[in-house]
């Protein structure tokens, strides 16, 4: 199994200093496009917590762009198709919170996780403790993550917040 994330994700995890959990999952990647989208004035560091992780960067080769056209679509991104592309041609995991990323991955038969998988892996692996977890979901929550509410409730009952 290895892990291909996309960025919201590894921001999620970055406000958190969580990223490390991620490669303690299982090993995990990063295209080079989705890097440079999550490095900005908020996240100065988050390149160097996936290095310091031993998360790989995979550079993205340009005839992906073409290869990845078949998954383009006006509500995904380049860098999402190239996302999906290379998580459907070498099966990889994805993890990724866009809604649309998520429905299309799992429409071409792409496994798809986010943020709250994460932190149940954390939890199932002894990670991290139940009270870091729900430390994890009450900092998300004041950031503005789209976490679906349902299944916040679900974890925090199984963390016992």
């Amino acid at each position: 199994m290895i892990l291909l994330s996309d960025a919201n994700v590894l921001i999620d995890l970055a406000h958190v200093s969580g990223i490390d959990v991620l490669p303690r999952i299982a090993a995990t990647e990063v295209l080079d496009v989705v890097l440079d989208e999550c490095v900005d004035d908020r996240q100065p560091d988050i390149a160097r917590e996936i290095q310091l992780a031993g998360i790989k960067v995979v550079k993205a080769e340009a005839s992906w762009r073409t290869e990845s056209s078949r998954f383009r679509s006006a509500a995904l991104s380049v860098v999402d198709t190239l996302n999906l592309y290379y998580a459907h041609s070498r099966g990889r995991i994805l993890l990724a919170a866009d809604k649309t990323l998520r429905t299309r991955a799992e429409r071409e038969g792409v496994e798809v996780h986010g943020s709250l998988w994460v932190v149940e892996e954390a939890l199932s692996r002894r990670l991290r403790s139940a009270a870091d977890l729900c430390d994890w979901l009450a900092r998300w929550s004041t950031i503005g993550s789209r976490l679906p509410a349902p299944e916040v409730g679900r974890l925090r009952l199984l963390l016992g917040c």
